[in-house]
């Protein structure tokens, strides 16, 4: 019956309004809050963690309730809380443990990563087991593959839900809405116990964004986002058409923007060398927030959500799966096109796809000689040209294989990366590799902040190749101050206000250093360009 969702929605809703702001009061007498800092996070005071704690209890509440409800009002038309019911409750209690000893003590990644493993391992081995793939109406049996492909399914969605809570709301819009639609999946023929709870975690979502919102008062923190990534990774299983389908035209389309959020970002650290545990403020939250405002951020990613969730559902009720690809498509295509999000993802891989095919054409005697390179300013408008210009001036009057640099300033929402190459470089027992770690002082205390690395490769057996390096390492002095030089004409640019919404805006926290994305350079900038260009001009050189 249709009002038990809708009690269930409603009783979870409330249950949040009530328990949150005594989980809030309990984290902050605790210490269990999040502290800001410079490298991904946008709020400027400490916040409380613990919201994950209190959508488990509302959620909790919400479902016990309506259960309760349905037995003695609805004469038990929900099938029996059995079996799998109590292994995903007992996992997702779990997961909600290890997300809060991380809030408290914060975990390594890889910890993180092996403890999700060996709770998902449970899950898969109880039962819920993906048999096959179905992709716009074409089904494929996995086969031997069922259990690797389930636990990297529910991996890859607590994970996607726990990196796009970022921003104030984010995730927390984001759950409520996928949930939602997930119960409507659920309920195609008549209300299921999987409806239920998708319909009472949407409400505890719903009831904590009233707390989430900017300005946020408290956080879901890692135990929140993980534990809804589980249960929705879960529940698109538990879904699909088929029982122990994944269909990529309903609850994977549904889950597009979180999944689309975490691809870019794996891709992004892959392909700029960074470790996938890198920190940045590259991702859909932050882009979407500098250019929006907080609010702005939150009405966007909930419309985007809103198109692929509704395009799934009407996909599935009318057996129309190109409906959903062609919703997905959309969204992403739109959020690329405009340079919202996933633009400098996108340059990064035709580069690297462009490259590879110039190689692949290049004359074998040709191959030591001819160079490729790639540069790309992945977020911001630094004049990081001044910097790149001379190392690769120097690579090649000296001869050198391959020098790449790869900078991260999350603070002021800047990166930039560019490497230079020969086609082919030295076999690996000839090359002499250098990596050198890059600092800036622009900190309060004056102590020194990581923002990048340069990377230099050359063949062991070139002439002079040790004069070289040590020419090298003797100029490497002169580098941190010309990057400390740009940083701050970046910090004195003005910076810009995010686009104006049409209802009164509450008075969010400020974020650091906003600034216009793509905004054509300063008469400063060209004046050192050109300084570059000139032989005589040798301030900014590495020679």
């Amino acid at each position: 019956m249709s009002w038990l969702l809708l009690a269930s929605l409603v009783i979870s809703t409330a249950a949040a309004l009530i328990l949150v702001p005594l989980v809030r009061e309990i984290a902050v007498r605790i210490g269990m809050i999040d502290k800001p800092d410079l490298q991904r996070k946008l709020h400027t005071k400490p916040i409380a963690l613990g919201g994950g704690l209190a959508v488990f209890a509302a959620l909790l509440v919400g479902f016990g309730t309506t259960m309760l409800i349905d037995h003695h009002f609805a004469h038990s038309t929900l099938e029996p809380f059995l079996g799998r019911w109590k292994t995903l409750f007992a996992a997702a209690a779990a997961i909600l443990v290890v997300g809060l000893v991380d809030d408290r003590w914060a975990l390594r990644g890889r910890q993180k990563l092996l403890l999700q493993c060996l709770i998902v391992a449970i899950v898969v081995g109880r039962g819920t087991v993906i048999t096959q793939l179905s992709v716009l109406g074409y089904e494929f049996q996995l086969g031997h593959l069922e259990f690797p492909v389930t636990m990297l399914w529910l991996l890859v969605a607590i994970n996607a839900l726990n990196l796009i809570d970022g921003a104030d709301g984010m995730a927390t819009t984001v759950g409520c809405i996928i949930c939602a639609g997930l119960g409507i999946l659920s309920c195609r023929s008549g209300v299921s116990l999987n409806g239920v709870i998708c319909f009472a975690l949407s409400g505890a979502l719903l009831g904590f964004l009233a707390y989430n919102r900017p300005p946020a008062s408290i956080f879901l923190g890692d135990a929140g986002s993980m534990m809804i990534g589980f249960f929705v990774g879960v529940l698109a299983i538990w879904s699909s058409v088929k029982e122990s389908t994944i269909l990529a035209s309903a609850p994977v389309a549904i889950l597009a923007i979180p999944l689309f959020d975490s691809s870019a970002a794996i891709l992004r650290r892959w392909l700029t060398g960074r470790s996938i545990y890198a920190t940045d403020r590259a991702h859909l939250h932050h882009l979407l927030q500098s250019k929006f405002g907080s609010r702005g951020m939150l009405v966007v990613v909930a419309a985007l959500c809103l198109i692929t969730t509704a395009l799934s559902v009407v996909s599935t009720y009318y057996d129309l799966p190109w409906l959903a690809a062609i919703g997905v498509l959309f969204v992403l295509g739109l959020l690329v096109v405009t340079r919202s999000f996933g633009y400098a993802e996108f340059r990064l891989v035709a580069s690297r796809v462009y490259n590879f095919s110039r190689s692949f054409s290049t004359p074998v005697a040709q191959c030591d000689t001819k160079k490729l390179q790639r540069r790309h300013l992945l977020q911001g408008t630094g004049a990081w040209e001044t910097i790149w210009e001379p190392l690769v001036e120097f690579a090649r009057s000296h001869e050198l294989a391959s020098i790449k640099i790869d900078l991260n300033l999350a603070w002021i929402h800047e990166g930039y990366h560019a490497s230079w190459q020969s086609v082919r470089l030295p076999e690996k027992a000839n090359q002499l590799t250098m990596c050198v770690p890059l600092f800036t002082r622009q900190t309060v205390d004056g102590s020194e902040l990581p923002i990048g690395k340069l990377d230099i490769i050359a063949s062991a057996s070139a002439p002079e190749i040790y004069t070289r390096i040590a020419e090298f390492v003797e100029h490497l002095a002169e580098l941190n101050p010309q990057i400390d030089w740009v940083i701050e004409q970046l910090e004195q640019q003005p910076k810009r206000k995010p686009a104006a919404f049409p209802w009164p805006r509450q008075k969010a926290e400020v974020t650091l250093a906003e600034k216009p994305n793509g905004a054509a350079p300063s008469s400063e900038w060209a004046k050192v360009s050109a300084k570059l260009s000139s032989d005589s001009e040798a301030s900014y050189k590495l020679k």
